[in-house]
């Protein structure tokens, strides 16, 4: 009975520790070139990840690594289309059709509530804040410029505008209202690439 409660109090502390070694995991495993990271039950429970029997499969499915220091980001980029699995591993590509090369890149994450995983302190990056975008081929250093909050229906902020500079877009979930069950915002950041 002890053992419970004290799991029920440190709950998310104890989900972030694991989220965490498993980011670095899958992070680590991403840059020295391998395709699949096998997550032992623990892990998997305590985290949330979802795996096929081979492992997650870091070689088709994971673009990058995102990066923003400031905010305490630190977060495998899955390719699109977007989906619950994707998004309890890390952050992802919206659509299928989504890459590196578009001039506007959408990634979405979920803020996981009371654990520091995903985008949940993406609100402690500021405008001018850097953003890393590693691949296994390069770095790509963005600069924040902006960061508002939209109706979810304002799907304006993906447009892709031709001859402007690259850009990423950040989406997350803001603005919960207990009384809806829904988030009414997302936060949007903006940041346009430096290097």
């Amino acid at each position: 009975m002890i053992i419970a409660a004290v799991m029920l109090f440190f709950w998310q502390d104890i989900r972030e520790y694991f989220t965490d070694q498993v980011n670095d995991r899958l992070i680590t495993a991403y840059q020295d070139g391998d395709d699949d990271v096998k997550l032992n039950p623990l892990e998997t429970l305590v985290t949330g990840a979802e795996q096929e029997a081979a492992g997650i499969n870091i070689g088709d499915d994971m673009a990058g690594v995102l990066e923003i220091e400031s905010a305490d980001i630190l977060e495998p980029v899955y390719k699109g289309p977007l989906t619950e699995e994707k998004l309890r591993n890390g952050v992802s590509f919206l659509e299928e059709s989504d890459h590196l090369d578009m001039q506007n890149i959408p990634i979405a994450g979920h803020r996981v509530e009371g654990a520091g995983i995903r985008f949940n302190y993406i609100d402690r990056a500021s405008v001018g804040d850097t953003i890393n975008f590693i691949t296994r081929d390069e770095t790509r250093v963005y600069k924040i410029t902006e960061m508002f909050e939209v109706a979810p229906s304002e799907v304006g902020v993906l447009d892709q505008t031709e001859g402007d500079p690259q850009e990423l877009t950040l989406i997350t979930c803001e603005e919960y209202n207990p009384e809806t069950l829904l988030f009414e915002k997302r936060l949007i950041v903006k940041a346009e690439l430096v290097e």
